[in-house]
């Protein structure tokens, strides 16, 4: 019936024509099969051959000399720590779990970890080798923080981000270039890393929950490390953050427990001297050393980059060392990013929270930004606000003018009527009266008589399209995929879209699903082996979703969550076309079928036209509290459709209501935000499109 084997969440597919494969089995590091899959990406190929080449250049260099140690002086590695699914209520635990893993971090990288001592009793089966130590050192980044990654991510604070999707959900993101980075998530495994990463392209190690720093943890975020024993002293981390500064497992066979088929003189180990050639991998804490492969040698399973338990783990070599100062010193040092390891003087950040604004000049005469003030270390001096590039004729009205603590504050552009049409950039300056702090932040007027609109189109439902049962028992193999499309007709550049599928299928775990831009290159896999032996799912795939996460007891069957590639990779391109959904199976034993899908864009339209528009139509109050009433006269005999946005694009309100000719019904926005908002009316034959603003 059922294969054995366990499918993970990171799982991903080889079919002919999508690009990847299946990763990370439940072995201790998830390395090799990262590797083998990130190494199909163009992108992340050409950057890794690219460190690889610096990388070897200077070893080769080194060994012309006939030295090989590293000659530069201490490097201060500055980290970046994110919790995706954390609580923002467990901020302080999480930051102090984030400090406990650095302290691991740099007692192991400088041999100062008390537990080296356990070297004494064993180094007589190691003739004149010694535990290395590398001259780096790992600092928590508390300046120039990234702004919009993390709301809650203060200057002066250390740089952990809290509930904040890292990459979309994968292992890279370029907001967070020049931090070394550790992404801690459910992955189903312990941890993953590039083998030899890249700090200018924003790579991660990626660490599961129950695998990150040592002690109780933070159960109020699930982040627990290993309540088994074995992988709860941080080791893992160390482990990992080996393989991305280019040292490999010091054994000859990945599998678990130690491959089969791995023997002495069947592969090259880690290529170094002072590590002791041996066949495979160690697991637990042995109490007799195991032989190596030469004559008269012992394994050296105390070394980081074997698998034992994080207790029986405790040095590197001298010249594992090398290779981490050398590629640390020589690539990735000139990638960090400066000056955040140092808190920063007491002073204040301004940032916008609702650019662009769209405004038109025939009919609105004021567009309203919203933005905050920051205050930084105590800083308390008032600070003004100016700004220049607004539309000429137009003129700038700040509420309040001047801010001495924490709060928000509005920038009004008035007298838009007659305005020229286009995009206008202004910036806004903030400058403190007594020591001449200045902070700007710029955002976008788009004075064009257009608005983001978000636009349902849908497929048919109870398509009732089988999905070709796949043919692997204990590994991915395909069966022939189905696929459908929806035409999209409207032209506009992307501004989000989301992604609703429904499906009935046993073993979930068995799919990849993928949607695919009218451009025929463009696609996204939403769904990649998640969630195992789960059956069914009705789920809207929005970036801004929540985590999947897989237990017993949270399958997500329904809701809205984060896509396993991010939709916004769609962002910019033209909506119309035809979009394909594609969903492959790849193990036998489980069918089912693609009931209905949908997609729902966000795209700059023009407004609605005024003949266009209903009888007798109306909103009132404008403005209001969040709460008002729409009439209008319709012959259509459709349902009255309302949507309502705010002017990013993410809508906060839908709804459909039965009507005769007379339609009347009070909206209620559940107290949001003040600021402007586009309500959308359509009856399926006419459609308006309606500014509000909530004060």
């Amino acid at each position: 019936m059922k294969r054995k084997t366990t499918i993970t969440r990171t799982l991903t597919f080889a079919l002919i024509f999508l690009v990847s494969c299946f990763a990370f089995s439940q072995e201790k590091c998830g390395m090799v099969a990262y590797m083998e899959e990130q190494m199909q990406d163009p992108e992340f190929a050409k950057e890794h051959k690219k460190n690889q080449a610096k990388y070897k250049a200077e070893i080769d260099n080194m060994l012309r000399n006939g030295d090989v140690s590293y000659r530069g002086a201490s490097i201060v590695v500055p980290v970046a720590v994110h919790f995706p699914t954390g609580n923002e209520a467990d901020r302080a635990c999480l930051e102090a779990l984030a400090q406990n893993q650095i302290d691991i971090l740099n007692a192991d990288y400088s041999a100062t970890n008390t537990d080296i001592s356990q070297w004494q009793t064993v180094m007589s089966n190691y003739p004149g080798l010694t535990p290395g130590a590398s001259s780096i050192s790992f600092c928590m980044a508390v300046a120039n923080h990234p702004v919009g990654f993390d709301p809650q991510l203060l200057e002066g604070n250390p740089a952990v981000t809290i509930g904040e999707e890292f990459g979309g959900g994968s292992n890279t993101d370029a907001t967070w270039s020049g931090y070394m980075n550790f992404v801690i998530r459910d992955i189903g495994g312990l941890g993953f890393s590039p083998l030899g990463g890249s700090i200018a392209a924003g790579q991660a190690v990626t660490m599961d929950v129950n695998a990150f720093g040592s002690g109780a943890g933070c159960a109020g975020s699930g982040i627990v490390p290993d309540p088994g024993g074995q992988y709860d002293l941080g080791r893992t981390v160390t482990h990992e953050l080996g393989h991305f500064y280019n040292l490999r497992h010091t054994f000859n066979g990945d599998g678990p427990n130690g491959d089969p088929n791995a023997v002495c003189g069947s592969g090259t180990g880690d290529g170094i001297a002072d590590t002791p050639e041996v066949a495979s991998s160690t697991y637990g804490c042995p109490g007799v050393i195991p032989d190596g492969c030469a004559p008269a040698t012992k394994a050296l399973i105390m070394n980081y980059m074997d698998y034992g338990d994080d207790r029986c783990l405790y040095m590197f070599t001298p010249q594992q060392m090398t290779i981490v100062n050398t590629y640390v010193g020589n690539v990735l040092q000139p990638q960090f990013k400066p000056n955040v390891c140092v808190a920063p003087d007491p002073g204040f950040i301004i940032a916008a929270n609702d650019s662009p604004v769209f405004s038109c000049p025939t009919t609105d005469n004021q567009a309203v930004f919203n933005l905050s003030y920051a205050t930084i270390l105590g800083f308390s001096e008032s600070t003004m606000f100016t700004a220049v590039g607004n539309p000429p004729g137009s003129t700038v009205v700040f509420s309040p003018t001047s801010m001495s603590a924490d709060g928000n504050f509005t920038m009004a552009v008035n007298n838009l009527s007659g305005t020229t049409l286009g995009d206008y950039i202004i910036t806004v300056t903030g400058t403190s009266g007594t020591t001449s702090v200045t902070e700007t932040v710029d955002v976008l007027l788009k004075n064009n008589c257009t608005s983001i609109q978000c636009i349902d189109y849908a497929s048919a439902q109870n398509l009732g399209l089988a999905i070709p049962d796949g043919t692997g028992t204990t590994t991915p193999v395909n069966g022939p995929p189905v696929t459908h499309t929806i035409n999209v007709p409207d032209n506009g550049a992307i501004e989000s879209l989301t992604v609703n599928i429904d499906v009935s299928h046993t073993y979930v775990g068995d799919l990849l699903v993928r949607i695919t831009h009218p451009d025929g290159t463009t696609f996204a896999n939403v769904w990649a082996g998640n969630c195992g032996s789960t059956d069914d799912f009705d789920i809207t795939f929005d970036d801004n979703g929540s985590a999947i996460v897989c237990t017993t007891d949270t399958n997500p069957t329904t809701g809205t969550f984060i896509p396993e590639e991010a939709l916004s990779i769609f962002n910019g391109l033209d909506a119309a076309g035809d979009w394909e959904i594609l969903i492959a199976d790849f193990f036998a034993g489980d069918t089912g079928t693609l009931n209905d899908w949908s997609l729902n864009i966000c795209s700059e339209q023009a407004l609605s036209i005024e003949d266009n528009e209903f009888n007798n139509f109306a909103i009132f109050p404008n403005p209001n509290s969040g709460t008002f009433t729409i009439k209008l006269n319709s012959n259509s005999g459709n349902d009255i459709k309302v949507d309502v946005h705010d002017v990013s694009g993410r809508r906060i309100f839908k709804n459909s209501y039965s009507v005769s000719s007379e339609f009347e019904q009070t909206i209620n926005l559940n107290n949001v935000q003040s600021g402007m908002y586009l309500v959308t009316v359509n009856d399926g034959n006419r459609k308006v499109t309606k500014r509000i603003v909530v004060e």
